[in-house]
């Protein structure tokens, strides 16, 4: 993935994370750490 598409989803994942603050703080936290762990492992996992 190049730097430009990797910038656009951190985009997107923030902005996800501000709106569902408003509605459900909780909900905020638990996208927020799904987000950040699914980022995680499609870094670190090794491509063939």
């Amino acid at each position: 993935m190049n730097e430009k598409t990797e910038g656009a989803i951190a985009i997107l994942a923030a902005f996800f994370v501000l709106f569902s603050a408003l509605l459900a703080p909780l909900v905020s936290v638990v996208i927020a750490i799904v987000a950040l762990a699914a980022l995680g492992v499609y870094k670190l996992w090794p491509r063939g």
